[in-house]
């Protein structure tokens, strides 16, 4: 797989300015209430506004990149489409001159779970184990849609607080577990393939997607000799599930 190492779309660009320029909006307003030493409810406002926006922004940033590698499709344009209706609801929430009911509450509750939960298990997804590892990657996926599930429940139902909030504490602790381990498994993965082509050297033809050139490049990191594009060459193969021993 050849990928420029940049952002892959002017998405993930407006996206990742949306979120810079809501940062930038918390501290002026920070900035602003030390200096001149008011708070109030307005300010309160489009503080809590700005935060949120900020949160959104992110959470769709991290939905665009499964988007963009075109990996588990309906991942990417679900979680834009959470964030966007946890966005406005939220503003909805903030700005409403009067109670707003239960059952807009519970719906603010279920689209932030969907908005955190989505991009989560995207990210998830990309990871690219071994073959003998895929099953934490799973498991962390599956424990990341029960735990999701149950604070949808929770949310809808009225449970015995006691033994479900065991539950999702178990839960939880699993989620952590796992979000912990895959990324790490990813990079050991990385590294053991690295390993395992070290000895052949391989050399491929291809034309810089930005100027044309035609060049040879190796694997790993490198740069179009022309226009300085960056790449990432990986090999994806299959290896001994026991030694690692490459199969081809």
């Amino acid at each position: 797989m050849i990928m420029p190492m940049a952002l892959a779309s002017g998405t993930q660009r407006k996206l990742l300015l949306s979120f810079i320029a809501s940062i930038a909006c918390c501290g002026l307003i920070g900035v602003y209430c030390l200096i001149f030493g008011t708070f109030g409810r307005l300010e309160e406002r489009i503080l809590l506004s700005t935060s949120t926006f900020a949160a959104c922004s992110l959470l769709a940033l991290t939905s665009a990149v499964p988007l963009e590698r075109r990996h588990w499709h309906p991942i990417g344009p679900l979680g834009i489409l959470a964030s966007c209706v946890a966005l406005g609801l939220t503003l909805l929430l903030i700005w409403a001159n009067r109670h707003v009911g239960d059952d807009l509450e519970r719906a603010l509750g279920i689209s932030w779970i969907f908005a955190v939960t989505i991009p989560h298990i995207g990210l998830i997804s990309m990871a690219r184990l071994r073959s003998q590892w895929t099953i934490f990657q799973t498991a962390t996926i599956v424990v990341t849609a029960m735990l999701a599930g149950l604070g949808i429940v929770a949310m809808l139902v009225d449970l015995e607080e006691e033994p479900w909030v065991r539950i999702a504490g178990v839960l939880g602790i699993a989620v952590a577990c796992g979000t912990i381990t895959v990324p790490i498994l990813h990079r050991v993965s990385a590294i053991t393939l690295r390993e395992s082509v070290s000895t052949t050297v391989l050399m491929l033809e291809l034309s810089c997607p930005r100027c044309a050139k035609k060049q040879e490049l190796g694997v790993g990191k490198s740069k179009c000799a022309q226009c300085g594009l960056k790449f990432a060459i990986e090999i994806e193969e299959d290896n001994c599930k026991k030694c690692g021993y490459p199969l081809y």
